[in-house]
């Protein structure tokens, strides 16, 4: 019971090695908060480990959000990571600050934590839809009503304009 009572301090003092801002943290009621904004939400969830989360953080996302209809669509990017230093950067130059959010998720930056982190909120957020399959990124449309519009959303750009057209 003790080295158990060790061990999770331990996995706990690893997770909080790069605080995040608390108003960065997306839970359930903020995703709610900020889906109802826009008819429809592009939701991102990425890592900073991912290389083509990376590449569509450099490319496909910057020209997504100059090219679509504002009045109806909105950018949420949900990043998987602790290491808020490397996340600011990577979207400090992708120049999509203003829609970045934290998942908060228990253990290390490691990719079953990742994962269980992943599946925990999308489970909680959308019980009846089978979105994560276990891929990163994850990318997908909904409605400011929680219904989901679009499971999987492709990684280029002339793919998802076409999707909303």
């Amino acid at each position: 019971m003790k080295y158990l009572l060790l061990f999770s301090l331990l996995l706990i003092s690893f997770s909080c090695s790069h605080p995040v801002d608390e108003k960065r943290i997306i839970d359930s009621e903020k995703f709610d908060e900020i889906i109802s904004k826009k008819d429809k939400t592009l939701v991102y969830i990425w890592t900073t480990w991912c290389s083509g989360c990376r590449k569509s953080l450099e490319k496909t996302l910057p020209k997504l959000i100059q090219d679509i209809n504002e009045e109806e669509y909105q950018l949420l990017l949900i990043t998987v990571s602790k290491n808020r230093v490397e996340v600011d950067s990577l979207v400090e130059a992708s120049g999509l600050h203003n829609n970045s959010y934290f998942l908060d998720f228990i253990g290390p930056d490691k990719g079953k934590f990742q994962s269980i982190g992943i599946r925990q909120f999308l489970n909680s957020n959308f019980p009846n839809d089978k979105i994560y399959t276990g891929g990163i990124p994850v990318f997908f449309l909904v409605s400011r009503d929680k219904e989901v519009l679009i499971k999987k959303l492709p990684h280029s750009y002339d793919e998802v304009m076409e999707i909303l057209k």
